[in-house]
C-alpha cells in the first residue's frame, strides 16, 4: 500500500509518501511492516506565527499553509490512503476549525489535530524505526525529543517492552523566538531569559544519564546537517552530535546577525531566524539529561504516524 500524510506544523508544512507492507501487529521489531520512503517534501509556512499574542491563526499564515496543502495534495491523492494532521498551532488557535474546513475542501480528508501525547508517541515510533534500520536499536532506557515550532514533545521508556511516558511542553523555536528575542543578533540577556524559561519547563521532567537520547524535528535535523553528523553511507539518516559541538554551533549562530546567519552552510534561510532559540531548547534538554552527546533521527512524526495508523487499520 502506498500511503501519504500531509502535516501542518507550527513552522513547516510537510508531505511524506511511503510504501508500506503488511502489518504484523508488533511495534519496534524486525516484524514491523516494511516501510519504503518514496518522497518527502517541506515548505516553511510558519502557521503558528503570532498565535501566542493573538490566539488565532493569521490570514497570511493560513494562506501560506493552505497553498502548501494544495500543492502536496496533488501528489498525496495519488496514494492509496491520504491523511492530514496538525500539531501545536492548531491545538492552540481558536480558529483552527476554519483552517480544518479549508484543508478538507483541498484534500478531501478530515484534518486530524494530534494531541501533544499523540504527537510524542508518533515521534517516538518514527525515531525507533530509524534506529533499528540503522542498526542501533536502543537496548535500555531511551528518550525521544521532538522540538517543533510551538511545542516540544518528550517520549521515554525505561526499557524494551516498558510503557512509554509521554509529555508535551510549551517550548518551540517559533514560540521562544517571539517571546524572548527582540534584537538582532539576540542579546546575552535574551538568551539567558530563554534558557531560564526552558529550565523551568524541564524542572518536573526527570533526567536519566544512562538513557539513549534521540532528537527529531527541524532544529536537530538542521544541526546535524550543519555539523555533517549524518552517516553518508546510509539511506536511513541517523547521526551523532557531541554536546561540545552543539555549544559551538549555538555560540556561532546566536552571535551573527540574521542576514549573515542565512549564509551559513546547511542552515535554510527560512529557519535562520528561529534557529538560535531552537538550539537553546536542544542544549538545555541535553544538559538536563546529563548527556555528553545525543543521536539525531531524520525519521520522525510522519513515519511514526503512518506506522501507528497502519497498525490500527
Amino acid at each position: 500500500m502506498r500511503a501519504a500524510v500531509i502535516s501542518a506544523g507550527s513552522n513547516s508544512c510537510r508531505l511524506l509518501i511511503a510504501r508500506i507492507g503488511s502489518w504484523s501487529g508488533r511495534i519496534h521489531s524486525t516484524d514491523d511492516p516494511e516501510v519504503v520512503i518514496e518522497h518527502h517534501d517541506i515548505r516553511t509556512t510558519r502557521l503558528g506565527e503570532g498565535v501566542s499574542s493573538s490566539g488565532v491563526l493569521s490570514p497570511e499564515a493560513m494562506k501560506r499553509t493552505l497553498a502548501a496543502f494544495e500543492e502536496f495534495a496533488q501528489l498525496g491523492k495519488q496514494a492509496d490512503r491520504l491523511w492530514a494532521i496538525g500539531t501545536a498551532a492548531l491545538r492552540e488557535a481558536s480558529n483552527a476549525d476554519d483552517f480544518a474546513a479549508q484543508t478538507r475542501s483541498i484534500t478531501g480528508v478530515e484534518l486530524r489535530i494530534l494531541t501533544g501525547e499523540e504527537e510524542a508517541k508518533a515521534s517516538f515510533d518514527g525515531a525507533l524505526w530509524a534506529l533499528e534500520r540503522f542498526g542501533r536499536p536502543p537496548e535500555g532506557a531511551v528518550a525521544v525529543v521532538d522540538i517543533g515550532g510551538r511545542s516540544t514533545e518528550l517520549a521515554s521508556r525505561a526499557g524494551s517492552g516498558e510503557e512509554v511516558s509521554l509529555r508535551s511542553l510549551p517550548l518551540g523555536a517559533v514560540r521562544m523566538t517571539e517571546r524572548f528575542f527582540k534584537h538582532d543578533p539576540p542579546r546575552a540577556q535574551e538568551l539567558n531569559a530563554c534558557r531560564t524559561a526552558v529550565r523551568i519547563e524541564l524542572g518536573a521532567t526527570p533526567g536519566r544519564s544512562s538513557q539513549t537520547l534521540v532528537f527529531v524535528g527541524g532544529t536537530a535535523d538542521t544541526a546535524a546537517r550543519m555539523l555533517h553528523a549524518y552517516d553518508p553511507g546510509s539511506d536511513v539518516h541517523v547521526g551523532t552530535i557531541r554536546l561540545a559541538d552543539l555549544e559551538d554551533l549555538l555560540r556561532l549562530t546566536s552571535s551573527l546577525p540574521l542576514e549573515q546567519r542565512k549564509r551559513l552552510h546547511g542552515l535554510p534561510e527560512s529557519r535562520a531566524d528561529i534557529f538560535p532559540a531552537g538550539l537553546v531548547i536542544l542544549d538545555e534538554i541535553v544538559r538536563h539529561a546529563d548527556q555528553s552527546g545525543f543521536l539525531v533521527s531524520e525519521s520522525d512524526l510522519l513515519v511514526g504516524f503512518l506506522l501507528e495508523t497502519t497498525r490500527m487499520g
